[in-house]
């Protein structure tokens, strides 16, 4: 990356887009059938709203992504995550009936990690319904280079103990990215995600194993003011992930023992 490279692309920075949508039931259902979540008995599910207010069709990128240079500058690192977000929320979303979304990139910074250079996209949204806000998200985007391979994680013995497992397999990384239009192709093509992007299998989504976290903490408190949570590790289809939650906050943990997520709900 050089200077005028970033120059251009913090150009993006400070653009706001407005959407207006009618907010759709159906397409909230589908998110919770991923997420195992019984709308019916419990209501909206976990980060329901990911079902709404998805990306416009488009040119896509060789990764799946929508393609570099719309709202999203076009950044040369090839790898592009997910890595935290943090969650207000403010009233209950209404389904059939009509809101509006604002998006704005709110900053773009280099910083070095331990795969080298990286760029840090801190993304703003809000979502309005009847003239007030529902909802805020702060979401932090990292762009990398490519990494070395990734080893499988072998199982701990004895396993991690939580207060629920799961262990989502490729039909739920499907439905999962087919309800949240996710077209990262690290989650459903097992070539593309071994061959290119050095993975031992499809790779969990973050927000799929934070939805799940914050669904164990809403069964036990009701529907959550505020939820934040950061990736750490990559989780993978196939394996079992413990969810465990603590007076210091919530964790899911791999089958070999390591945080891959961790989050905060109240």
């Amino acid at each position: 990356m050089t200077p005028d490279a970033i120059a251009h692309w913090q150009s993006w920075v400070g653009k706001a887009e407005w959407r207006e949508e009618m907010l759709h039931g159906p397409d909230v259902l589908r998110l919770a059938e991923a997420l195992n979540w019984d709308a019916e008995a419990l209501g909206w599910p976990p980060l329901g709203h990911l079902a709404l207010f998805l990306p416009p069709p488009g040119p896509r990128g060789p990764d799946g992504h929508p393609a570099r240079g719309g709202f999203f500058p076009p950044v040369s690192l090839p790898r592009r995550m997910f890595a935290s977000a943090e969650y207000r929320f403010h009233r209950p979303l209404i389904a059939g009936m009509p809101a509006m979304q604002m998006r704005v990139l709110e900053s773009l910074a280099p910083k070095t990690g331990k795969t080298g250079t990286l760029l840090l996209g801190q993304v703003h949204i809000e979502i309005w319904q009847e003239g007030e806000k529902a909802l805020e998200e702060i979401q932090t985007i990292v762009w990398r280079d490519d990494g070395s391979p990734v080893p499988l994680p072998a199982p701990a013995t004895p396993p991690p103990a939580g207060d629920a497992v799961f262990t989502p397999g490729q039909v739920a990384l499907f439905l999962f990215s087919a309800a949240t239009a996710n077209a990262h192709r690290i989650h459903y093509d097992l070539a593309y995600a071994s061959d290119e992007e050095g993975y031992p299998g499809l790779v969990v989504h973050g927000p799929l194993a934070a939805a799940q976290l914050l669904g164990l903490w809403e069964r036990r408190h009701g529907p959550a003011r505020r939820f934040a949570f950061r990736a750490q590790a990559p989780l993978f289809a196939g394996q079992p992930i413990a969810l465990r939650a603590a007076d210091d906050g919530l964790q899911a943990l791999r089958c070999d023992g390591t945080v891959a997520v961790t989050a905060t709900a109240g």
